[in-house]
């Protein structure tokens, strides 16, 4: 069983054999089959890496992956929306699209990234125990667990100078 969270079940492409219900590395790819994407984000930027940022009186990160060949986008992150605070003490709030902007490489100012990302989980039955579906105690669904991580990574590589940032996103949801 491996954790892949629902909204990314479809673009990450586990890679190594070291991936389990605690920890999932991958790529994204696009169902196009393309593996180079523009980033959107909704974030502050500080020593050149995205950071939580205010908006209407909450907080916010959004990063959002837009194919570079069939224009399809995929959510990579949304505060408000994944990880495990989003389950046990839901804080933040969601950043509609055109409040996004454009990420762009720091060394060239290319707009084209391949995307790794390492997600990481206490597991199905910590979670299973903290939200009480073990005593029949709460409103969230077993499969809910992969949805509940703990960690995320997201790497970037730029397609143009090909400089890699493996940690520009890294983020802890609890």
């Amino acid at each position: 069983m491996l954790l892949i969270p629902t909204h990314l079940k479809n673009s990450l492409m586990p890679i190594g054999d070291e991936n389990d219900e605690f920890q999932v590395s991958g790529a994204i790819r696009c169902s196009c089959g393309s593996e180079r994407f523009h980033i959107l984000i909704y974030a502050d930027t500080e020593n050149g890496y995205p950071q939580v940022r205010d908006y209407k009186g909450d907080t916010a990160l959004v990063i959002k992956a837009v194919c570079t060949d069939c224009e399809k986008d995929y959510f990579l992150f949304d505060a408000a929306q994944h990880g495990w605070n989003s389950f046990a003490c839901p804080e933040g709030i969601s950043v509609p699209d055109e409040e996004l902007e454009s990420w762009s490489c720091p060394k060239c100012s290319g707009e084209s990234f391949h995307i790794e990302m390492k997600i990481s989980s206490q597991g199905k039955e910590d979670f299973i125990d903290e939200t009480g579906i073990a005593g029949g105690e709460s409103d969230f669904e077993e499969a809910d667990w992969v949805n509940a991580f703990s960690w995320i990574v997201i790497g970037l590589k730029c397609s143009a100078c090909g400089h890699t940032d493996e940690e520009w996103i890294d983020y802890e949801t609890m």
